[in-house]
């Protein structure tokens, strides 16, 4: 058993805290007077998707279609950014070549961290480079757009970081979520905090449930093998009266 599960509670509460920031925000733009624009909305509810599973996925919380629903709300939100980065290329590209590709590095970098995310029961091996390329391009944008501070935009004197918080969406939300979980796994992955786990279960049901998040197990009768598995564990601990060693 392991002894340390504040990784869980960190990274559940996160995840938590977006959805429910995101669920007041949906919650908002239908009884709100303004008219909602469509992909407002489909990011807004792909957003409130993504962060609910996600927290119910540190929490190893499993349903049926789950993945699904995951990789959908993933595909959509990847839609919205890159018609946002079409539309951030056409208005500044014109205007100033610079911030055009400046914009694009910071749309792509949400983009490959979108595609990154809803790859991971897909194609796991794909998502870490997916979202290191989200990454490097972050960073790009980050430090040419503190060198060029001074970029000119209608007669204005920009910066890039003024222009992308200009836009009326969650961009920068979403990349503050995305690089929470980043700097977490990063720092998990070269030793610097332990790692993520939970000491309610043995590891056996940790590996149970990564098959059926990833798609390598069905189902069988509604059930999969992890679900059957903390049945089985729950009923040993209660018959046996076995408590948890902190």
């Amino acid at each position: 058993m392991a002894q340390n599960d504040y990784g869980n509670t960190i990274l559940g509460g996160v995840a938590l805290a977006f959805f429910l920031l995101f669920v007041v925000q949906l919650i908002s733009s239908f009884t709100t007077k303004n008219k909602v624009e469509l992909m407002d909305m489909l990011e807004l509810v792909s957003l409130t998707l993504l962060s609910g599973i996600l927290a119910l996925r540190v929490y190893y919380i499993h349903f049926q279609f789950v993945e699904l629903i995951f990789g959908i709300a993933g595909l959509v939100l990847i839609v919205v950014y890159m018609r946002k980065l079409v539309q951030s290329w056409q208005t500044h590209n014109s205007i100033n070549k610079v911030l055009a590709m400046l914009m694009a590095a910071f749309h792509s970098s949400i983009i490959l961290y979108a595609v990154s995310m809803t790859i991971v029961p897909f194609m796991p091996s794909m998502a870490e480079p997916a979202g290191g390329a989200g990454f490097v391009l972050l960073i790009a944008f980050v430090l040419v757009g503190y060198v060029k501070r001074d970029l000119m935009l209608g007669g204005e004197k920009v910066s890039a970081f003024r222009v992308a918080t200009r836009f009326k969406d969650r961009s920068v939300v979403l990349l503050a979520l995305f690089l929470l979980f980043t700097a977490y796994m990063g720092l998990t992955k070269i030793g610097a905090i332990p790692k993520m786990y939970s000491d309610e279960f043995p590891q056996a049901y940790f590996e149970l449930v990564k098959q059926a998040e990833t798609g390598n197990e069905k189902p069988v009768n509604g059930k999969y093998k992890h679900e059957e598995f903390k049945e089985m564990y729950d009923q040993f601990v209660s018959s046996n009266n076995v408590s948890d060693q902190k």
